[in-house]
């Protein structure tokens, strides 16, 4: 079930970003954003009363942007990244936002399939933006 993320979802989120990433959100960051931010809108996807997935998104004007976006390692590839990816592009668009980018690491072939299959267009590289790392920039015009 995808479900709008509540403060109560913290931990889980914060503890799936450790799980996932050399470089995770903190908890404090994810709290501000959750309970702060009025253009954050934070989706998890719940299996067995469990945070499986993520995707932190800010949208401004008709821009939104992808903050972070994880699905924990023993659910990939079993359609969790696409339903959210779907959820947050549907939610998208009944909020008549125009392009959404995003980061995403060179070395993350597996992310970089996803976003292509739906669509996004690489845009270019920003150099050394993770440490030691690359990333490779998406964009993709959200359909009204």
């Amino acid at each position: 079930m995808i479900r709008k993320a509540t403060l109560s979802d913290v931990l889980s989120i914060a503890a799936l970003e450790k799980q996932t990433f050399s470089e995770p959100l903190s908890e404090s960051f994810l709290y501000d954003e959750i309970a702060l931010n009025p253009f954050a809108y934070y989706v998890v996807y719940e299996e067995n009363h469990e945070i499986i997935g993520y995707m932190g998104l800010r949208a401004v004007d008709e821009h939104a942007e992808v903050m972070n976006f994880a699905v924990s390692e023993a659910h990939r590839n079993m359609g969790v990244g696409s339903a959210i990816l779907e959820h947050a592009l549907e939610y998208l668009k009944k909020n008549h936002v125009s392009l959404l980018t995003l980061e995403v690491r060179k070395s993350n072939k597996g992310a970089q399939a996803l976003y292509e299959k739906y669509g996004f267009r690489k845009s270019h590289i920003r150099k050394e933006y993770y440490i030691n790392e690359d990333a490779v920039v998406y964009v993709k015009e959200v359909r009204k």
